[in-house]
């Protein structure tokens, strides 16, 4: 499997913090994730915008400028999904109360690449992978088979959101939404960045289950331009010369 590939272009959106410059200011310690803040995603038609879930928007916000009118293999990653709309499923079913069956449609684990399929107007396959413990390890492993089996572009993205209070004796709860989207193409390309997916002897992550704020190392190697970031299980990425 090759294990060269590179990374066109990535956006990440967290509460408060929504660009790449702001994602500067975070690394630099300037700026802080704070507030209930939801994300932008004025460039959909009302109708459209009450349908997604706060979690649906933060990855519409990052993926939606990426695939820009593109065509192109959406890779979507996330450890629990939509969490807080299948909890409120569940107590609806706890009151005896009818479920709504568009509620129970945007609630599945391919709920968001769907929409993502349907509201951009994408024709190629949409994938979405329940992370595990490793979910970095997951995402980027199925990035780099898909390339591999002839995909030229894909788009990669991980999406997290708070645990209702009843999964946390269970699982540590992502503290905010956090969403990150890759343009990942095969092989290297002029003076884009470049990637590497490589066996090492890497410090290991600690599981997504225990250490809920996975995608903050790998956006904090994005925002500087280059670093190793460990997947578990003896991978790693290395992004940048």
């Amino acid at each position: 499997m090759p294990n060269h590939f590179t990374l066109s272009a990535w956006r990440a959106w967290a509460p408060g913090i929504g660009d790449q410059s702001d994602w500067v200011r975070w690394r630099r310690g300037e700026l802080s994730l704070a507030g209930d803040v939801l994300p932008d995603v004025s460039f959909l038609p009302a109708m459209q915008r009450r349908r997604l879930s706060a979690l649906a928007k933060a990855a519409f916000s990052t993926a939606q400028p990426l695939l820009a009118g593109r065509d192109m293999l959406l890779l979507c990653c996330s450890v629990h999904g939509e969490a807080r709309r299948t909890y409120s499923l569940l107590q609806d079913v706890v009151g005896s109360e009818p479920l709504s069956p568009t509620a129970f449609g945007l609630s599945v684990h391919n709920a968001i690449a769907g929409q993502l399929s349907i509201l951009c107007g994408i024709r190629s396959p949409a994938l979405a992978l329940a992370g595990g413990d490793l979910p970095l390890q997951a995402g980027f492993l199925e990035a780099a088979g898909m390339l591999a089996e002839g995909f030229p572009e894909l788009l990669l993205l991980f999406c997290e959101e708070p645990l209702p209070e009843l999964y946390r004796h269970s699982a540590q709860s992502p503290p905010f939404i956090c969403a990150t989207a890759l343009h990942l193409s095969a092989g290297c390309a002029g003076e884009m960045v470049s990637c590497e997916l490589v066996q090492a002897d890497a410090g290991e992550p600690e599981s997504a289950f225990e250490s809920a704020e996975y995608q903050l190392p790998l956006i904090a190697a994005l925002v500087d331009g280059g670093g190793r970031v460990p997947l578990g299980q003896g991978w790693e990425v290395r992004i940048g010369g």
